[in-house]
């Protein structure tokens, strides 16, 4: 055999099996997943905990109260749960009928190993909702929580009465920052995806650090049981799935697209200074949304129903009130 050909085939023997080392380290360093439970704090006491299959898997929820249904769904982050609602929905038990959801891939629902999209979060929702009502629900969310109801709001109307959105993306709008190259790269191999999940991202001071940065705009108002639930419910078994199809771009809704279709009425909640987007973004998604309402908050950030529950719930009473009509 010639030496030239020797060198190369030696080379490439070297680099599969440097390649291999590394995918085995990656494989056995990873941090196990936590064995602890969601923390009952997920939940308020006084709403029943029930559980309804569908075709991605089976959804938790919370309901308790009588009335019209309000729905409300959580936005899209690792450790993300109905716990992000769950100081502001107690408020209306006496007036509606209150179900609180984990998004499939997240809290105490399945956790499927599966590359889900932004339709079948959809599709999931609006089998919920067929399967937990007789009539059309008004739906309060935020994040992309509030991105995939507009979907739904699109693709099955007969489902959705109303929405009320805060801070509402798709992670397509412009101006938005999107998901980081390296981020999308390493998500793209799941075994590494996994590694740095596990050992970094769903940590209890990464958890901590996205809550700051990200989810309230005081990051003293952080309380022990807020950074707990978030973070246990990221350490949970199957918690990267839902975040590797994050990364990778197959959950991104094209709002700006699909807000135009919605037939139903929509109120945007932003807040007057919302950080990492642009100011123009509430303006433009309102015009966008045909005869919708639009409703500024104070400084606040993502997870403004955690961190100031008290407004948000005001605001939403407001918007809830039978006697207000949108004009159309």
């Amino acid at each position: 055999m010639p030496e030239r050909r020797r060198k190369r085939l030696f080379g490439a023997g070297l680099g599969a099996g440097l390649l291999g080392a590394v995918l085995l380290a990656l494989r056995f360093a990873v941090r196990p997943v936590t064995k602890a439970p969601v923390p009952d704090a997920i939940s308020p006491a006084i709403f029943r905990t029930k559980a309804l299959h569908t075709s991605l898997g089976q959804v938790v929820y919370h309901e308790s109260g009588s009335g019209p249904t309000l729905m409300f769904i959580h936005g899209v982050c690792p450790g993300a749960s109905s716990y992000e609602w769950s100081k502001v929905y107690p408020q209306f038990t006496a007036s509606h009928r209150v179900l609180a959801p984990d998004l499939i891939g997240f809290g105490e629902s399945a956790r499927p190993d599966a590359n889900l999209s932004a339709t079948d979060y959809a599709r999931s929702m609006a089998e919920f909702i067929r399967g937990t009502c007789d009539e059309a629900v008004t739906i309060v969310a935020s994040g992309l929580g509030g991105g995939f109801s507009v979907l739904l709001a699109s693709q099955h109307p007969e489902v959705v009465k109303q929405l009320v959105l805060w801070m509402p993306t798709g992670l397509t709008e412009l101006g938005v920052r999107p998901v980081s190259m390296t981020r999308r790269l390493a998500s793209m191999t799941p075994l590494l995806h996994r590694f740095l999940y596990r050992n970094y991202e769903s940590s209890r001071a990464a958890v901590r650090g996205w809550l700051a940065i990200h989810g309230f705009a005081d990051a003293s108002r952080i309380t022990d049981e807020t950074l707990d639930v978030y973070a246990t419910c990221a350490q949970q078994s199957g918690a990267e799935y839902a975040i590797r199809n994050l990364y990778t771009g197959r959950l991104n809704v094209a709002l700006e697209e699909r807000l135009p279709t919605v037939s139903q009425p929509v109120t945007i909640l932003w807040p007057e200074l919302a950080a990492n987007n642009p100011s123009e973004m509430p303006g433009r998604l309102q015009a966008l949304a045909r005869g919708s309402r639009m409703r500024m908050a104070g400084r606040l950030s993502q997870l403004a129903a955690v961190e100031s529950s008290a407004e948000i719930a005001a605001l939403l009473s407001e918007e809830l009130d039978p006697r207000l009509k949108v004009v159309r």
